[in-house]
């Protein structure tokens, strides 16, 4: 079957001195499995304080795919003051195709003390509906991570285990966002991991039903794949009436030796018949959801295309760099900051081409 793959998941890890050009070989990991169109998504707050300029700077000048850039809002670093509107012009006059909120992961939200359903977050979001600018949002995660006798030891390594009551409940972080969407349901969003609803098919029904600008994208967790194939004939009949709801992801990264078989995964779970296969990834067996060819069509890129645009906003060179300086002075005393100086100074010598 002809079609293209557009990746509306991936991020840049922290900044490391000495591998500037690092993103450039998961990028091409990802073009090489056919990936002509991605998505690169800032990874704010508690990441690098570059992180909005590292994926307009790749936006910028990878030449094998057709790069969008996702930003965030600076919320735990010496920006977090700045509002959250005067953030959001800034990201758009830069260049930026959408925003990507992770405030909503457990660990996150503990954090910041608030969710999107706050006060605070009111006027930009409200922009963000008049704009028709798309978010990207990481809500949640995986139900089993509030049990710890049903979590793996790597899982519980990471730091995922959040049954120890003093972080929300799975159900508390889910009515958040709903408070959020009642609020601005002409959000166009997009729920990243399927809003972790594999094993909840009646509540993902119920999802799409009330809230009209939700989409779903298909980025793993393996935990998702096995959620599908519990009951794969009814959500084989919800990915083809939803087909226009749901996108193609891989939470890829430059980080990861294993990108392009997340691309496989992706790719076979939707397109393998309903008899089980191997994960490209982890020791599992899944069944496929033999998707008809439309509906792959769809999933694969129509449907990103739809969110995104057809054509990426250009990069503002001029005022990417203005931005980088003003960073850099702010930051280079900071011996904390070294990384995220360096690859300034870098960027900077480089320019934008």
């Amino acid at each position: 079957m002809d079609y293209r793959i557009a990746d509306g998941h991936v991020h840049l890890e922290d900044v490391v001195i000495g591998e500037f050009d690092s993103p450039r070989i998961m990028l091409d990991s990802l073009a090489d499995k056919g990936v002509t169109d991605v998505s690169l998504l800032a990874y704010m707050p508690f990441s690098d304080i570059v992180t909005n300029l590292r994926v307009l700077y790749w936006k910028k000048n990878y030449r094998r795919m057709s790069v969008r850039a996702f930003g965030c809002f600076h919320e735990a670093d010496i920006y977090r003051d700045i509002p959250y509107e005067k953030q959001y012009e800034n990201l758009m006059n830069l260049g930026c195709d959408g925003i990507k909120f992770i405030q909503m992961k457990p660990d996150r939200r503990k954090a910041l003390g608030k969710g999107l359903n706050d006060a605070s977050y009111d006027r930009v979001l409200s922009v963000m509906e008049e704009r028709g600018t798309p978010a990207l949002i990481h809500s949640g995660d995986p139900e089993t991570f509030w049990n710890r006798d049903l979590m793996t030891e790597d899982e519980i390594r990471y730091g995922w285990f959040y049954g120890d009551g003093t972080h929300l409940s799975c159900d508390e972080i889910y009515e958040e966002c709903f408070e959020m969407l009642k609020k601005h349901p002409k959000l166009r969003v997009t729920f990243a991991h399927f809003f972790f609803l594999s094993n909840k098919i009646e509540e993902a029904r119920r999802v799409m039903e009330t809230y009209e600008n939700v989409n779903f994208d298909l980025t793993p967790g393996w935990e998702m794949y096995l959620g599908f194939s519990k009951d794969i004939d009814a959500w084989h009949d919800f990915f083809e009436k939803y087909s226009d709801r749901i996108m193609f992801g891989t939470d890829s990264n430059d980080g990861k030796t294993i990108n392009g078989d997340l691309v496989d995964l992706v790719r076979t779970a939707i397109t393998h018949d309903r008899s089980e296969f191997p994960m490209p990834v982890w020791k599992h067996r899944i069944r496929g959801l033999a998707l008809s060819d439309d509906t792959v069509r769809k999933i694969c890129r129509s449907n990103y295309v739809r969110f995104v645009g057809e054509t990426p906003k250009p990069v503002n060179d001029a005022y990417m760099l203005e931005t980088a300086g003003r960073m850099l002075t702010d930051i280079e005393d900071d011996p904390e900051m070294a990384p995220s100086a360096a690859w300034i100074r870098e960027m900077i010598l480089n320019g934008t081409t």
